[in-house]
């Protein structure tokens, strides 16, 4: 393991979303590069930006003109597993979910793996063409409607009956033009009543560090992040990460993961997305939660399982709403005495100032404030603190998110207390 980085390069792949990690990384390796992709057959230089005027950032127009020189190649996100493997064949390091990201981008397949490996996974159903979608609604109540792989298409919406999510579902019909009548859907039941739990960190080919984190999210609001021994983890959730172990092995899998599972009160654990990358959240916690990110990375990529070094045992993330930042150059103000407090997605620095570049895919999340302390109320207080001084033109936080995170946090523990102690 080096003891300094300073004479080492890492590009970092990336699609906008977690920029913040690169800006962390630039903290200790010598040269950092950023990339996302630009390429198409009438480029927009807003796909240039992300990164662009951040300390210790280096955008190198392809990933071909420096990868010679690059020691690291770091992949936070999906959809570059067939690169990834690429480039471990021709001898780079790489950090990241490779085939593995398939666990999470095709839905059904990913379903009846973990079915098969023993993993409790809800009722669902898979529904082509809007008519079809539009029937199965009017038949069920209290579903949860998702798509594959194409999360631009539509994000993931609750249909409590058919008469109140009519109007979403002429919305998507629009969006989808002719390939409405060949889209596929995922049909899921709600899970209730249960509380949502997930694993935070990360596998190298089937292994967890014994140093872990498990969070609970108020979804797109809040969550609460707490490291604990890999051993305490709710029962739930060590019970799933055991099942899908063969299955990152065999897929070489060597990156972030994350777990959304659903805690019921039998003790049952249900998983719901399996996240073959840097979440978001909890990401943005993971900046200043762990402090040796470039040796777990660097010795990760060649299969050597590094423990996080945890700088506190609570973790708070409060996410940035902006329906106008979705369209618009979103400006975000914040004191510099916050600065590593405040990730932005898709950030850019122009003229001294900091900005979210207009994504267009429907997501009002621009990023999130964060916190650590040893105490869940005191990370709790600070992050509110932190919050209250970031402003934008339509910019809010839901601060009061975290009060129903702790609760549902401190009722996960103790969900898996009572299965643990039964098993």
């Amino acid at each position: 393991m080096p003891t300094s980085y300073k004479d080492r390069s890492v590009l970092v792949i990336d699609q906008g979303l977690f920029v913040h990690l690169a800006v962390t990384l630039a903290e200790s390796f010598g040269r950092t590069y950023y990339f996302t992709p630009w390429e198409s057959a009438f480029p927009k230089s807003n796909h240039f930006l992300p990164g662009y005027g951040l300390p210790g950032i280096v955008r190198p127009d392809s990933i071909w003109d420096v990868m010679d020189e690059v020691d690291l190649v770091v992949f936070p996100d999906v959809n570059f597993g067939p690169l990834q493997e690429h480039l471990v064949s021709i001898g780079k390091r790489v950090w990241g979910s490779r085939r593995g990201e398939e666990l999470e981008l095709d839905r059904d397949g990913s379903k009846q793996l973990c079915r098969s490996l023993g993993i409790d996974i809800g009722d669902y159903v898979v529904v082509t063409g809007m008519d079809n979608l539009r029937d199965h609604l009017r038949d069920n109540d209290n579903v949860w409607v998702k798509v594959s792989r194409t999360r631009g298409d539509m994000e993931t919406f609750r249909s409590p009956n058919y008469r109140l999510v009519e109007p979403k579902l002429d919305e998507v019909e629009q969006q989808l033009g002719a390939k409405k009548q060949i889209m596929q859907f995922i049909v899921e039941d709600s899970l209730e009543p249960a509380v949502e739990i997930g694993y935070d960190g990360f596998s190298i080919d089937g292994r967890f560090a014994s140093n872990a984190m498990f969070g609970t999210e108020i979804k797109d609001r809040g969550l609460i992040l707490e490291c604990v021994q890999y051993d305490r983890l709710p029962w739930q959730l060590l019970d799933v990460n055991v099942k899908l172990a063969s299955t990152f092995r065999a897929l070489n899998y060597r990156g972030f993961f994350s777990s959304e599972v659903r805690a019921t009160p039998d003790g049952r654990a249900y998983l719901i997305d399996p996240c073959c990358r840097m979440g978001s959240p909890p990401g943005e916690l993971f900046d200043i939660m762990v402090t040796n990110w470039p040796d777990i990375l660097w010795n990760g990529a060649e299969g050597v399982v590094v423990e996080p070094d945890c700088a506190a045992r609570y973790g708070a993330e409060l996410l940035i709403h902006s329906a106008w930042a979705d369209q618009h150059w979103q400006p975000i103000d914040f004191p510099d005495s916050i600065r590593n407090f405040v990730k932005l997605r898709n950030h850019t620095r122009i003229g001294g100032r900091d900005y979210v570049i207009p994504s267009a895919v429907g997501l009002p999340e621009i990023g999130a404030v964060v916190a650590i302390d040893d105490t869940l109320e005191g990370a709790i207080a600070k992050v509110r603190e932190y919050a209250e001084q970031v402003e934008g033109y339509y910019v809010d936080v839901f601060a009061d998110s975290l009060d129903e995170a702790a609760t549902e946090h401190e009722a996960s523990k103790q969900i898996g207390r009572r299965a643990r102690e039964a098993a």
